[in-house]
């Protein structure tokens, strides 16, 4: 069951969600809006920067994370869904990483590709997805990644080969 802004705010006044920093303003109907992060990936060059004012390239692959830091209790979890308006300018975002797991902690990570004709200018903490609330029927147990999620990382899939 998907929870209404409503229960969001009240999962979060209690402490059972977590949002780090968390403005009420940002809480929708069925979402809390979630804003991109300073630190990029380009998993293509490996090159690390700040993302304040930057143009991505047609085609340009990047990895990026959430301003934001969520915290999931054991019943909780958590889907990440791009902005309608991101699509109209051809930016595809979280189209593999978009499901947080109950007991998830971190910044969710964001795929971002441009399949514009153009360069899209990305800054730090503009809106650029929202996360969605369900509910789980039973707590789940023994959730643990293979990834830090405080900063954008490379696959290591290579590595599980």
């Amino acid at each position: 069951m998907v929870l209404s802004g409503e229960t969001i705010k009240k999962l979060i006044k209690t402490g059972k969600i977590k949002i780090e920093p968390y403005n009420e303003k940002n809480v929708g109907s069925i979402s809390v809006d979630l804003h991109l992060g300073t630190q990029a990936l380009n998993p293509d060059k490996g090159d690390e920067f700040d993302l304040h004012d930057y143009h991505l390239s047609l085609d340009e692959f990047l990895l990026s994370n959430t301003e934001e830091k969520l915290i999931l209790p054991a019943n909780i979890m958590a889907r990440i869904v791009p902005r309608s308006s991101l699509a109209r300018l051809g930016i595809l975002l979280t189209f593999d990483a978009d499901i947080l797991p109950p007991n998830y902690q971190g910044k969710p990570v964001l795929t971002i590709k441009n399949l514009s004709r153009r360069p899209v200018l990305l800054k730090s903490g503009i809106a650029l997805c929202q996360a969605i609330f369900e509910e789980v029927d039973k707590n789940a147990v023994g959730y643990k990644s293979s990834y830090t999620h405080t900063k954008p990382e490379a696959s290591n899939l290579e590595e599980e080969m």
